[in-house]
């Protein structure tokens, strides 16, 4: 290809993705800078699927548009059994304006319709103009190594853009916890509506992180993993992202002196032991509270079980009588080690 050639197939396609987003509204583009506005506490969640596999590389339907490049991480989420299970991180290897090619994860299987997702902080995506500036920016660069003649696909890239920006306002909305939410055409509406008891389970984790406890002695590796990526960034300005309290009626959460890692070792040995015909999520759950609760001071040790189980995945067992009787059961079990 010519050099005159490539320019021009270069400046033809940003400037048909340009042209597509002209028709934004005033109410998008205008306004005070984005850095004039306080910067909300929550965080934005981008979530897709992996489209294909092919040797086992996995092809995901978030791309650059998203603001996925290359070395960035996604965690990656299986549903099964009508509930979901962490399976690791993935690395992007090769990104595309709409899609990413991942490395190939050496920990366990990608399969097709398994969940991806990672968060940012608005103040690290930015006004839609600066999310467009970089997207196009980054286009420029990986364009001018690459022939491109295809104005079906800067179509799509400049749609999919445009869903991304016109979505950026609300991100300064408020102080919610989940500033907002990008879903690739994939994730279903059914398939986002399961998904919310599985977000608030992974913030309960990571409250349980805050407060001190250390949940990596009850949890697997992938689940581990999981909760570190769907965190702020370092790179973030923001120094904290604050916790906000989703349940005020269990009030404030005193925690005592850290617990012996040993007896937490205990806590997932007594429930995997006592509670073996439940699923392994289940399990996962149930021990995250039971250590939490070992260092946590509460008036009603029933009642708070009861309200950290409707924060999960499995809401539907803070009513269970058995289940808070099971849990009792563990609780005392394990405090019998201390004598």
């Amino acid at each position: 290809m010519t050099l005159f050639s490539c320019c021009t197939t270069i400046s033809g396609s940003v400037g048909l993705v340009v042209g597509c987003l002209m028709f934004w509204s005033a109410d998008c583009v205008s306004g005070a800078p984005f850095e004039d506005v306080e910067e909300p506490e929550g965080l934005v969640w981008f979530i897709g699927t992996v489209e294909r596999v092919t040797d086992g590389i996995p092809v995901i339907d978030l791309g650059e548009v998203q603001t996925l490049r290359q070395g960035s991480l996604v965690a990656a989420i299986r549903y099964r059994d009508s509930h979901f299970s962490p399976l690791g991180v993935l690395e992007v290897h090769f990104s595309h304006p709409t899609w990413c090619q991942t490395v190939k994860p050496k920990s366990f299987a990608p399969e097709v319709g398994d969940l991806v997702m990672f968060v940012e902080a608005p103040g690290d995506l930015g006004s839609g103009d600066a999310i467009r500036d970089a997207f196009i920016r980054h286009r420029i660069v990986a364009n001018s190594n690459r022939n491109r003649y295809s104005s079906i696909s800067d179509t799509i890239e400049a749609d999919t853009l445009q869903q991304v920006i016109e979505k950026q306002p609300n991100w300064l909305e408020g102080q919610r916890r989940i500033a907002g939410m990008i879903l690739s055409p994939s994730v279903t509406k059914d398939m986002n509506n399961r998904l919310k008891p599985f977000v608030n389970q992974i913030q309960m984790f990571q409250d349980c992180q805050d407060q001190g406890v250390d949940v990596a002695q009850v949890l697997s590796e992938p689940w581990q993993s999981v909760l570190d990526e769907l965190r702020l960034r370092k790179k973030s300005s923001d120094s904290k992202t604050n916790e906000v309290d989703v349940d005020a009626a269990a009030g404030p959460i005193a925690t005592e002196n850290k617990v012996d890692p040993d007896k937490l070792v205990t806590v997932r040995r007594q429930v995997d032991d006592s509670m073996f015909q439940h699923f392994v999520e289940e399990r996962t759950v149930i021990a995250v509270i039971c250590a939490t609760l070992l260092q946590t001071k509460t008036s009603s040790e029933r009642r708070w079980m009861s309200q950290q189980l409707a924060k999960s995945q499995f809401p539907a067992l803070s009513n269970q009588e058995q289940m808070l009787i099971d849990m009792e059961d563990v609780m005392r079990r394990v405090r019998q080690t201390e004598q």
